[in-house]
């Protein structure tokens, strides 16, 4: 594992509800306990003439490196960690915080941040449609091949805002048009397993969909091509052993410097015909060195002392201008953050409202300083508060929404309009009062 720079710092303290206020998993329902301060993200950033440095560092009592697995179970492997909806039952669901960052070209995002992403038929909402119907669809299902609707930009569908637009895409031209002029979001995910083992994170982004840089991932599934069962096994010849053992796994025994994860460099080709007995366990993800725009953000840190601690470094001339943004000095950006924690996956992470980064820019939320050497510096701090972004989505913000006449003619923004303490709990009363 890379050693950590002391050079910006990132504090997030997230502790888990013991029970939810309402559950119901077979409509997407799992509403957290939100009674107390909102959860702390602490952020700071710096850069030099080439380099944009974020530091991260989050306390969580139960971190999790760990991240879906196959269980042998008899004569069969069994896939373990959903991710959603709530935390899993083994916490088999990696750490991970996630900033979306736009230089100004997606219009509303500084007002609405995440929200204006989240949109009635997205998956593990109560509305989400059908795998059937998404795979049905011309260009999600038959072009794209994929199988459940996920964040979009409302701009990429031909539908007014208040009206159900999952399926509603632009004409192809019209998208590619969209994403030449700047119209998509800059994703940088952190992941702790399927990214921080080979040294980064995550570069993708939001346009028509959740979409993934140019270049080779540093993640691929584990299965073989009937997809129940792993394609790759451990190499018992570089690391001792042909697999994990369950009853470790659950009890949290293999550390950071372990073999928790499944690489390309410690894999070979999986075997039948060992004897693969109880309890044996394989990541059902394969890790590798990336390349390209993928690869653009490198990750360096661990745990320790209660807290993650993880440092972001990308150049500021963006690695494709289709997916990623150029970061210059004297300019300011939208930014928001996620983080899941606790074994959550999806939208059962924190969120916080629309923030303002600014490179040598005064007057911003948070000040990025301009520095000679990253290894040395020091940067300014800010806290953000994370909330529970609950079932709010951007056709309900336009339509039933007591704001909706707001929002459509772009007047305020969430922070304009709510205090924090009561947005809490409106998120939580309006999933309660709509889907209880």
């Amino acid at each position: 594992m890379p050693r950590i720079l002391p050079v910006l710092l990132l504090m997030i303290a997230l502790p888990v509800s013991a029970e939810p206020l309402y559950q119901d998993h077979e409509r997407n329902i799992h509403v957290p306990d939100q009674q107390g301060e909102p959860e702390i993200l602490r952020v700071g950033a710096v850069y030099n003439e080439r380099q944009f440095r974020l530091y991260y560092e989050f306390e969580v009592d139960q971190p999790s490196w760990y991240h879906q697995y196959w269980r042998r179970e008899g004569d069969e492997w069994v896939a373990y960690g959903s991710g959603a909806p709530g935390p899993g039952p083994h916490h088999l669901y990696e750490d991970r915080i996630s900033m979306m960052l736009d230089d100004g070209s997606v219009e509303g995002f500084d007002r609405y941040g995440g929200w204006m992403l989240v949109h009635e038929g997205m998956r593990t909402l109560s509305s989400g449609v059908s795998s059937d119907k998404v795979k049905e669809h011309e260009k999600l299902g038959r072009e794209m091949g994929r199988s459940d609707v996920r964040k979009y930009l409302p701009g990429t569908r031909d539908a007014d805002a208040g009206e159900t637009s999952w399926d509603r895409l632009m004409p192809d031209d019209e998208l590619e048009a969209l994403r030449d002029d700047g119209y998509f979001l800059d994703l940088w995910q952190w992941r702790a397993h399927r990214s921080h083992p080979m040294g980064h994170a995550d570069n993708t982004l939001v346009a028509h969909y959740r979409l993934s840089s140019e270049g080779r991932s540093m993640f691929v599934h584990n299965r073989n091509e009937d997809g129940d069962g792993p394609a790759y096994m451990f190499d018992p010849d570089k690391t001792g052993r042909h697999a994990l053992d369950w009853d470790k796994l659950i009890a949290r025994e293999y550390g950071q410097e372990d073999d928790y994860y499944l690489s390309e460099d410690r894999a070979v080709a999986y075997d039948p015909e060992h004897d693969w007995r109880e309890g044996d366990v394989l990541p059902r993800r394969l890790l590798r060195q990336p390349d390209g725009s993928r690869g653009a953000i490198t990750a360096s840190g661990n745990y320790r002392d209660g807290a993650w601690r993880i440092v972001l470094t990308r150049e500021l001339d963006a690695p494709d201008a289709r997916d990623s943004k150029n970061l210059e000095h004297g300019k300011t950006y939208n930014v928001a953050f996620a983080v899941h924690s606790g074994g959550v996956g999806a939208r059962w992470h924190r969120v916080s409202l629309p923030q303002t980064l600014g490179l040598g820019v005064d007057g911003v939320d948070i000040p990025a300083t301009r520095v000679k050497d990253l290894d040395k510096a020091e940067p300014d701090w800010v806290e953000i508060p994370l909330i529970y972004p609950g079932q709010v989505t951007w056709q309900w913000l336009n339509s039933d929404h007591p704001g909706a006449r707001m929002v459509r003619e772009g007047e305020l923004g969430v922070r304009d309009q709510h205090a924090l303490e009561e947005l809490m709990e409106f998120i939580v009363n309006n999933e309660l009062k709509r889907f209880r």
